[in-house]
C-alpha cells in the first residue's frame, strides 16, 4: 500500500500514516523498515503493509518512497 506520514514523533516512537482505503493507521517506530536511515516528516509518501492487532490497523514493512 502507499500512503503519507501524517504525523510521527521520534521522541515518542509512533506516529500515523494516512491513505485514502483505510484512512489512519497506527505506525509504531518497530515498524520501520530501514530505520535511521531517514527521517519521517509529515507528507512522506511511504509503502507499508497492514496487519491487524488487538488494538486495530497497525503499519509494518514502511519505507519511504523512492523519487527519482
Amino acid at each position: 500500500m502507499e500512503g503519507q506520514i501524517k504525523w510521527y514523533s521520534e521522541k515518542k516512537g509512533f506516529g500515523f500514516i494516512t491513505c485514502q482505503e483505510h484512512g489512519d493507521i497506527f505506525l509504531h517506530k518497530s515498524g520501520v523498515k530501514e530505520y535511521g536511515h531517514f527521517g519521517l516528516q509529515a507528507d512522506d509518501a511511504v509503502t507499508f503493509e497492514i496487519k491487524e492487532t488487538q488494538n486495530g490497523k497497525q503499519a509494518y514493512n514502511v519505507r519511504p518512497v523512492k523519487v527519482y
